[in-house]
């Protein structure tokens, strides 16, 4: 059986003739395989002309080593504050009482210290607060979380290069969130404000001037210091879906965030999700780890 070809956002090999002669490999990410191929590899991005390739193929993911994901869990804990925070024992304990959302009430083990044997310091923190202990780990960070159920809410983060062309179309960007985008996105301003960087708030206008599609773009950094942008918040009302509002906001956001230092963007799209699965790996993004949810008894 013929193995498929690859697909935005898969790691591949192309091997190409170059004005010399001699054959060369590119291996990195696709980001278009039109005329030419666009090939993303560490941070640069690599045109090749299909009448010079002499293969072309969809190699395994690079593994990514687990201080890179606990690095961009950072990042991505950043993006999203909460109401309220603090470190104990290695665990970012954040919570927003009375709103709803698992990234608003969760601790993350973003320090290396952090263990499931040491929890009692994080007990008592949501205790306080009336609140139960919900967790959110990431692969390969902890041990023991193998042994924990039933954990919750499969999610992958995907990765891809900022910058790229800008989209066709309206795209408005404001730094505060309007009543208008709020209703849509349905998220509460206490959240979505709330970033240890810099947030901006995307919105495509519909005839009325009132937004039809929104997102979000929370510009954090990494362990390392590196700018990281984050997209999330995505929003369509039902009578606009699949016009490419969608893929519209995501190319205005990745814009920005190469236009505001960033080098790399990520989001996170739940298992479940088949349709946001595809749309965002059709443009380019790839995965990078994955993370569940479990709340102690």
């Amino acid at each position: 059986m013929t193995p498929p070809p690859p697909r935005p956002g898969d790691r591949v090999v192309v091997r190409r003739l170059l004005p010399s002669g001699q054959a060369s490999d590119v291996i990195g990410t696709l980001v278009s395989d039109g005329e030419p191929l666009v090939v993303e590899r560490g941070g640069d991005r690599i045109t090749v002309s299909r009448s010079d390739i002499v293969a072309y193929k969809t190699v395994p993911p690079k593994p990514v080593r687990a201080s890179e994901i606990r690095s961009l869990d950072l990042a991505r804990a950043r993006s999203w504050w909460s109401v309220e925070r603090e470190w104990i024992d290695g665990w970012l304990c954040r919570a927003a009482p009375g709103i709803a959302g698992n990234r608003a009430t969760c601790a993350a083990p973003l320090h290396p210290d952090a263990s499931l044997e040491h929890l009692d310091g994080v007990r008592a923190w949501y205790a306080a607060r009336g609140l139960p202990v919900h967790l959110t780990l990431s692969d390969r960070l902890l041990r023991g979380t193998r042994e924990l159920s039933p954990v919750t809410t499969p999610t992958d983060v995907l990765v891809a290069p900022s910058g790229g062309p800008e989209p066709e179309g309206t795209v408005e960007l404001a730094d505060v969130p309007s009543a208008a985008w709020l209703a849509l996105t349905g998220t509460n301003a206490a959240l979505v404000t709330s970033v240890d960087g810099r947030a901006r708030f995307a919105s495509v206008p519909g005839p009325d001037g009132a937004p039809i599609a929104a997102g979000r773009l929370a510009l954090t950094a990494d362990a390392a210091g590196t700018v990281w942008g984050r997209l999330g918040s995505m929003a369509v009302a039902p009578e606009h879906r699949r016009r490419g509002l969608a893929s519209r906001l995501v190319r205005a956001l990745r814009a920005e965030a190469g236009r505001a230092g960033a080098d790399k963007v990520f989001l996170e799209v739940t298992h479940a999700n088949a349709g946001a699965q595809a749309l965002y790996r059709g443009l380019g993004f790839a995965p990078h780890h994955s993370y569940r949810y479990w709340t102690a008894p």
